[in-house]
């Protein structure tokens, strides 16, 4: 499934807004253990982990990414945040064949949150911070209604993990192979690995 977001923000408070509405959104998929904090922005509190560190630090160079990408020209772009789930292919050989047992996981997108991010540029008047409160605001109430509406399509969770699901998140804009295929995080060891560690 994939939920759109459209995230409208002066750049001083771009930062800020994107690491609400995306540990929102992580927050909410994390279905494991967590040490649960608040952060407050713009009036508006929002959820973290803070037993994840590796998380916070992850989107954290995401967003400045991002940022760094912006010019004076291009005020628009986009963050994607997907979650994936694990799907084993295997085949075993029969008494008399030669073919070797196979065990492949693969890898399958079940969730995208895209935001849509229009930047705008500093004034005098307060007129775009009073812009980028409402539309903060509305985001995250946005972002609870999708989570509280749409829970089917979840896959079933089998580990005790902390963030069982594998996740990415993408600036698909800056076309980067770093972003686009080689970064898949694992969530936090928890004891469900361990557990399947003994038994292996």
């Amino acid at each position: 499934m994939i939920f759109i977001i459209d995230l409208v923000a002066e750049r001083s408070v771009l930062r800020e807004s994107l690491k609400g509405i995306i540990w929102t959104i992580f927050f909410n998929r994390l279905f494991g253990p967590v040490t649960p904090v608040t952060n407050e922005f713009m009036n508006v509190t929002y959820p973290l982990a803070s037993n994840l560190p590796d998380l916070d630090s992850l989107i954290d160079e995401k967003i400045n990414k991002f940022i760094h990408s912006l010019t004076e020209s291009s005020n628009r772009g986009k963050i994607e945040v997907q979650f994936l789930s694990k799907s084993s292919n295997k085949k075993k050989t029969g008494w008399f064949s030669n073919s070797t047992y196979i065990d492949k996981e693969e890898l399958k997108v079940w969730e995208v949150w895209r935001i849509d991010i229009e930047v705008l540029p500093l004034d005098q008047t307060n007129s775009n911070t009073q812009k980028s409160i409402r539309n903060f605001e509305s985001n995250m109430g946005k972002v609870y209604d999708i989570i509280d509406k749409y829970k089917e399509h979840i896959p079933p969770i089998t580990t005790l993990d902390s963030a069982p699901f594998p996740y990415k998140i993408l600036i698909p804009d800056l076309n980067h192979t770093t972003d686009q295929a080689t970064q898949t995080h694992e969530g936090e060891e928890g004891w469900g690995t361990y557990i399947k560690k003994i038994l292996d």
